[in-house]
């Protein structure tokens, strides 16, 4: 394995290196993508300290792929967003259509209000899984639940109306503060998990 590979910021020694290559593993970006769960096995290292080194990857400017899951809900809205603006657009041409152009757009925001809506609830499911594994104590199960709300979240700051970017920066925080606390089996994750709950839920409620 090459000095180069980029580990070396990561606190990763070479002979741990030379076991991620056995796992297929060469690069930051590759580890923070893996399933810690895998690597260990094919590696013969502990799924605490991979994760661990995932944690300090993603620190480090290396971000997991989005998942296909979250990939198709965003194709999917992106899709009825531009067909909408472009409904808009149309319809604005020529002063008798300018209700028809207003009304276009307030529906578009509307149909992303309830795309958010959905992608909150199923966010909120998520963090139910993760309970239930907190409550069998399988803290790994729940870093990687967490993963796929983090996911959801990724996407609701890419389709939600401005007026509701504040709150999914709250819940970037949140998210951020309940993932440590995991990593940190910290008995303040409980509360955490509450409060991120609390605000999915709000956010699945359309006014």
């Amino acid at each position: 394995m090459s000095e180069k590979s980029g580990f070396d910021g990561l606190g990763i020694d070479r002979s741990a290196v030379d076991a991620l290559g056995r796992a297929d593993i060469h690069t930051p970006q590759q580890l923070s993508e893996a399933d810690a769960e895998a690597v260990a096995m094919a590696s013969g290292i502990p799924a605490e300290r991979i994760r661990d080194w995932q944690q300090r990857a993603r620190k480090a400017g290396a971000k997991p792929a989005t998942s296909p899951v979250a990939k198709g809900w965003l194709i999917g809205i992106v899709g009825v967003a531009l067909a909408l603006v472009l409904g808009w657009i149309l319809m604005s041409i020529g002063s008798a259509r300018i209700r028809e152009a207003a009304q276009a757009k307030a529906t578009a925001e509307s149909k992303l209000e309830i795309a958010v809506s959905f992608v909150a609830a199923d966010a909120v499911e998520e963090i139910r899984k993760a309970r239930l594994a907190l409550h069998n104590n399988n803290w790994g199960s729940a870093a990687t639940t967490l993963s796929r709300v983090e996911d959801k979240i990724t996407i609701m700051g890419q389709i939600a109306a401005s007026s509701r970017r504040g709150e999914i920066d709250t819940l970037r925080g949140e998210l951020a503060e309940l993932q440590q606390a995991v990593s940190d089996q910290s008995k303040d994750t409980t509360e955490r998990l509450d409060a991120l709950e609390a605000s999915l839920a709000a956010l699945t409620q359309q006014e």
